[in-house]
């Protein structure tokens, strides 16, 4: 049975083996050359509004596609993972039919009357604070201009659930936006401070973290002692030493989100939010209510501020990332209320 067995298995390799040599020896004289189909494009501009100007100025600037006119594939194809769009269908076997679904988003198409609209809040909170040469290399390539982004589902009993609209989403290199209809005209102060500052951070603490400067953020980051973020037991001393983060796994982890938890606070926080003393807010002080609205509200005043090393932490970043080419304080103050009094 030994002997039967080693048989079978030199067999074998001798087959595989001569598959090899036949597959590499094969079409000796056959040169590969390169493919004369053209590279894909969309076509612009896709129609002859006023706004139609604007997105042919985007690729030409920046390579990005702006579309209002898509098919599923243009927004559902998601590279190495499933399809991202919600599927309720069923298919044929035999003499059946099998019903299946796939959870995923569901995208509609604008009215076009609107997109002008839509595309200018999306310049005007977003798009406009990156220069053009970092949109160029880092932004994606791909944005869909849709009327509604939503999520659906199946629930245990079959129903069909649907959450409530997104403002945007993004699936691969593709980012899709809502509100390509007549609500764009009704997002009040409250959404767009929403949608400006949810933008922000997925471009900032999400698509250019491994782009951050961090030579020039060799500064900031000599300000605090990391030994001391992986121990509660400095718990006591983290604000003083300028660390906003919680209790870490590793130095270079806490170096990582004391950048990330920096830029957010800056770009979702205006300064005079920052610096305003909160214990001396309280009610019916109307800016006893609006504190509440900002997770950063005082950190950089006295009172909390102890050390003064968060201010210097904050100076030293916005300088690293403005000499990078983002203004973050400038973001931060695109803030919906005017209520904000400094004590």
């Amino acid at each position: 049975m030994e002997f039967k067995t080693k048989g079978i298995m030199r067999y074998f390799l001798i087959i595989i083996l001569g598959l090899f040599l036949w597959t590499g020896c094969n079409d000796d004289d056959e040169k590969l050359t390169p493919s004369t189909e053209p590279e894909f494009r969309y076509v612009l501009p896709q129609g002859n509004h006023d706004y139609d100007t604007k997105i042919v100025s985007w690729y030409e600037d920046c390579g990005i596609y702006f579309l209002y006119k898509f098919e599923d594939k243009d927004v559902y194809y998601n590279e190495n993972d499933r399809w991202a769009g919600f599927v309720d269908d069923t298919m044929q076997i035999n003499d059946g039919e099998l019903a299946f679904y796939n959870a995923g988003l569901r995208v509609e198409l604008p009215d076009e009357e609107y997109v002008g609209k839509q595309l200018e809040w999306i310049e005007k909170l977003f798009l406009n604070h990156y220069s053009k040469e970092l949109l160029k290399k880092k932004m994606v390539k791909k944005v869909i201009l849709a009327k509604n982004v939503t999520y659906c589902y199946r629930l245990g009993n079959k129903d069909l659930a649907e959450q409530e609209r997104d403002y945007f989403s993004n699936i691969a290199n593709t980012l899709i936006f809502s509100h390509g209809d007549a609500s764009v005209e009704d997002l009040t102060n409250e959404d767009l401070f929403e949608i400006k500052n949810d933008l922000h951070k997925w471009m900032l603490t999400e698509k250019l973290v491994d782009d951050y400067p961090m030579a020039e953020l060799e500064d900031f980051l000599s300000v605090t002692d990391y030994s001391k973020t992986l121990s509660a037991d400095y718990y006591e001393e983290w604000m003083a030493e300028g660390w906003l983060g919680r209790l870490a796994n590793s130095e270079e982890a806490a170096k990582s989100e004391d950048i990330r938890t920096y830029v957010e606070m800056i770009i979702t926080t205006p300064r005079e939010m920052l610096e305003i003393d909160v214990n001396s807010i309280s009610y019916p002080d109307p800016l006893f209510w609006v504190i509440g609205d900002y997770d950063y509200a005082g950190f950089l005043h006295p009172s909390m501020d102890v050390a003064g090393n968060i201010k210097k932490k904050y100076d030293l970043i916005v300088a690293a990332f403005k000499d990078w080419g983002v203004d973050l304080p400038v973001i931060g103050e695109n803030s919906y209320r005017g209520l904000v009094r400094v004590s």
